[in-house]
């Protein structure tokens, strides 16, 4: 059987309630929804589509006897409120949802592990020596909104917990209670925390490193300068066979620079070897094929004489 146990809350003269169920806490959310100013028709239609497993109906003991009321989890509470978004509510119960986001779940908290609300004196509240001022306050939370409320509305709330929790748990308190040298960096904490679902732009690729590999037909002049740029025709220049086959090439000097970029240019490498090779092979022949002339001459011119 279920154990029952409550503890009331006075809360800016509305009476909360924390149910114990089983060791656990939860919060009947009709006094908190009402007290909001809210219609509890509507929310409650969202407890039960967005918070359908946090919530639990619970027979709570009272005067006329038990009362079932529909229960949220304790945990889940500050994901419900911040799923309140105050600038779409009416104006005249602003200020009272904004007063609920800050401090309901706190408060509650605070009587469920110590059984009371240690009282903070009004003045204090809003401005304490060496805290950040309530206009820095004001600032913070607007960035929590803003940002929440750019997300798709089931990520919300999630977000606005997860930013909230960040500042809680970089500094050590709420953040009402931040230091105010410590003003700029809470700003930047809030601004930076990832958040699921939050659109990150692609950032810039950086521009491929772009590869020497210029060689304009002054190459060859530049590089010998016997060249005849007179004869460069259809794409041709008069070049002798050692300057295809024995010196230094603009072919493989293109190749080299791409393979130490890390391309594979094996394919084109063995084709330029190849055809070098060929024409020293050529070369040869030909030299040999003149040399075997020029000796047939001189033996027939010998013979004949």
């Amino acid at each position: 059987m279920s154990t029952i146990s409550t503890i009331n809350v006075p809360f800016h003269g509305a009476n909360l309630c924390i149910v114990n169920h089983d060791g656990n806490p939860y919060v009947p959310m009709k006094p908190i929804i009402e007290g909001m100013g809210l219609d509890w028709a509507s929310q409650f239609t969202k407890l039960k589509k967005r918070f359908s497993k946090g919530i639990v109906e619970i027979a709570i003991p009272s005067k006329g006897g038990e009362q079932s009321m529909i229960c949220l989890a304790m945990h889940k509470l500050t994901g419900w409120l911040y799923s309140i978004m105050p600038n779409k509510v009416k104006p005249e119960i602003r200020d009272k949802v904004i007063q609920y986001q800050e401090e309901c779940d706190d408060v509650l908290y605070e009587y469920w592990t110590t059984g009371e609300v240690k009282a903070k004196p009004r003045k204090q509240v809003k401005q304490i020596a060496g805290r950040i001022s309530s206009e820095q306050q004001e600032a913070i939370k607007q960035l929590v909104l803003n940002r929440g409320k750019a997300l798709p509305k089931e990520k919300q709330a999630k977000a606005m917990i997860t930013m909230w929790s960040s500042l809680k748990s970089h500094f050590g308190c709420t953040y009402k209670e931040i230091d105010s040298d410590k003003f700029t960096e809470a700003l930047s904490l809030a601004a930076r925390v990832p958040l699921e679902g939050e659109y990150l732009p692609k950032q810039a690729e950086l521009p491929t490193p772009k590869l020497e590999i210029d060689y304009p037909l002054t190459w060859y002049p530049d590089n010998f300068p016997f060249v005849d740029m007179c004869f460069y025709k259809n794409g041709q220049l008069k070049v002798t066979q050692s300057m295809l086959t024995e010196t230094k090439s603009p072919s493989k000097e293109i190749l080299s620079k791409l393979e130490s970029a890390g391309y594979d240019v094996t394919a084109a490498k063995a084709e330029i070897e190849s055809l070098r090779h060929t024409m020293i092979e050529m070369s040869w022949a030909l030299g040999q094929i003149a040399s075997f002339a020029k000796m047939k001459d001189v033996v027939n011119k010998t013979f004949t004489a």
